[in-house]
């Protein structure tokens, strides 16, 4: 896991001074109640902060800089998280008609760091709803969606045709984004919307050997045995894999914040000021996913995912797979579960997105 850099202390401190200056007076003149904030978080794996304990997710070090006083017009919170890793924004339709026929429920919250696209992050608003007495009194929604629509996969397979790339990534993350942002928005009338844009996975700064790993531990090949992948020769093919993986991630990088930035905009533009921002990743081709400093989990010396959780995953995920009548990804269901927090954001990588982030909660309550 990477350590904390001297840089990202001082943005740390900078972000804390800004919201000690000018947090009271910026968030004072809102239309909520002057000491709560009422936070729905909903979404995917990555807002979900897979293999992260609660206290160490970015929306939790966000909350809590209202909750330590810096600022006093909030200093209540109510943080209510109905994200889950594998949330797609809406259930598709071949996949609707296949749980019918196995009469699995849409709406059943699961072991949230299991992968399982249901219930939708439309019925995570739709459930957290009901549990509102007011919805005006929701003052903050933070989101993420898209990647799990588009299947975590595709976005480095390099054999994916590029114009169909294209078109799913515009689908899921700026045509159905601007619905479920619409949807956000007329639900929850007086909330300001933080949606998070998502990061490059992997880069030619990854570790070969470590990809590899990681993908031999999907399909549980021998440990004694890797070196028959890693080896000198095997690895120069590696690298050209690699590089055809990087140009794909870099690919959906770029056009997936590009198409969740115009969505953003096009809601924005139904309103006097904006209510919704998108917090750019803090996470680059340099921190991304087996790099030397990397701001993404990855696998630990024994070859097993390096998070807080992986043992409490091996625990709980057989046993949510054994509930529920439709599995995913079939006999692979547990074992992507159980690896589950690979490429996801570790505590440097929460950090970063949480100091990302707060420059906006400031702008939008301006």
């Amino acid at each position: 896991m990477a350590k904390i850099s001297r840089r990202e202390f001082l943005e740390n401190a900078a972000v804390a001074s800004i919201f000690a200056v000018f947090g009271r007076d910026i968030l004072a003149q809102t239309s909520l109640a002057a000491d709560e904030l009422k936070v729905l978080v909903v979404g995917d794996s990555f807002i979900w902060n897979q293999g992260l304990r609660e206290e160490d997710k970015f929306y939790s070090i966000i909350t809590d800089r209202f909750r330590s006083g810096l600022v006093p017009a909030f200093s209540k919170i109510d943080l209510k998280v109905k994200a889950h890793s594998g949330a797609r924004i809406r259930l598709h339709p071949k996949q609707l008609e296949k749980m019918k026929k196995v009469g699995q429920e849409t709406d059943k919250f699961y072991y949230p760091e299991a992968d399982i696209s249901f219930p939708s992050i439309t019925t995570q608003l739709d459930t957290a709803r009901k549990e509102y007495r007011d919805p005006n009194s929701v003052g903050l929604v933070m989101l993420s969606g898209g990647i799990t629509d588009l299947v975590v996969g595709n976005a480095v397979n390099p054999f994916l045709k590029k114009s169909k790339f294209l078109r799913m990534v515009h689908q899921y993350c700026h045509v159905e984004m601007k619905g479920l942002l619409e949807h956000v928005t007329e639900t929850f009338p007086k909330a300001k919307v933080l949606v998070f844009g998502y990061f490059p996975i992997v880069s030619t700064k990854s570790d070969v050997n470590k990809i590899v790993k990681y993908l031999m531990k999907i399909v549980r090949f021998p440990h004694e045995l890797q070196w028959l992948i890693t080896n000198g020769f095997s690895k120069q093919f590696m690298k050209i894999v690699r590089k055809a993986t990087s140009n794909r991630s870099r690919l959906w990088f770029i056009r997936s914040n590009a198409e969740l930035a115009e969505a953003v905009d096009n809601v924005n533009a139904r309103f006097d000021k904006p209510r919704i921002a998108l917090v750019e990743s803090p996470v680059t081709e340099e921190t991304c996913f087996a790099t030397k400093n990397s701001l993404l989990w990855s696998l630990d010396h024994d070859n097993l995912p390096e998070d807080d959780l992986y043992l409490e995953r091996r625990g709980k995920c057989p046993k949510v797979f054994r509930e529920i009548k439709y599995k995913p990804f079939g006999l692979l269901s547990v074992r992507l579960c159980e690896l589950a927090s690979v490429a996801h954001v570790n505590k440097a990588g929460s950090i970063a997105y949480a100091n990302a982030a707060l420059p906006k909660v400031l702008e939008l309550f301006r």
